[in-house]
């Protein structure tokens, strides 16, 4: 996808006045190019990786090409892989606090619709109770669940938005606990009677 196409979406997702299903596909759009930039990139790194596993057996006169393969194959495009994560961070920020609404002005239907949920699923997860963003694209993974077979399928773009929203928050969390806290404990001295 184009820049100009992806800063298009972004203005429809950013845009107060569109509506929520509006905002919704822009959100999945990018959600989508993002993922597939990730995937791409990684690609990339494992040919240099299998590049490295072939000049393996000649080693150890191999051995410096191996050790620069491997460099490259740890720091190829980290600069876009790090914008791309934050880019899907905030976009997953987005649907699990959802301060505009967007779930339930949608309501559970119309947000299965957009998601492509399988009939069987959107049952199972309505009668759960189940119904917000939160719950259908990340806890259940049911994004893209008609179009899928079998056990492994949470892979969804949304769902990777949320994932990485998640997981800025869990490292946002351990960092502040292994701050120094605040109040220092007593000293503790031995007193003799």
């Amino acid at each position: 996808m184009k820049a100009e196409h992806l800063h298009i979406l972004a203005d429809l997702s950013a845009q107060p006045t569109a509506s929520a299903r509006t905002r919704l596909i822009a959100i999945r759009r990018l959600c989508r190019a993002f993922t597939r930039e990730l995937d791409a990139i990684r690609a990339e790194r494992r040919a240099l990786r299998r590049q490295a596993g072939k000049l393996r057996p000649f080693l150890p006169f191999t051995r410096l090409a191996v050790a620069d393969l491997e460099r490259q194959a740890v720091s190829h495009r980290s600069d876009a892989v790090e914008d791309l994560c934050q880019a899907l961070a905030s976009l997953g920020r987005i649907l699990v606090q959802d301060r505009e609404g967007m779930a339930e002005s949608l309501g559970f239907d119309g947000l299965c619709d957009l998601l492509n949920v399988n009939p069987r699923h959107r049952h199972e997860a309505h009668r759960a109770e189940r119904c917000g963003f939160l719950e259908v694209i990340f806890v259940e993974g049911l994004e893209d669940s008609a179009e899928q077979r079998g056990g492994g399928w949470r892979d969804g773009p949304l769902f990777n938005a949320c994932h990485y929203a998640m997981m800025e928050v869990i490292r946002a969390n351990a960092a502040e606990s292994r701050a120094p806290a605040a109040q220092q404990p007593p000293k503790l001295r031995l007193v003799k009677r």
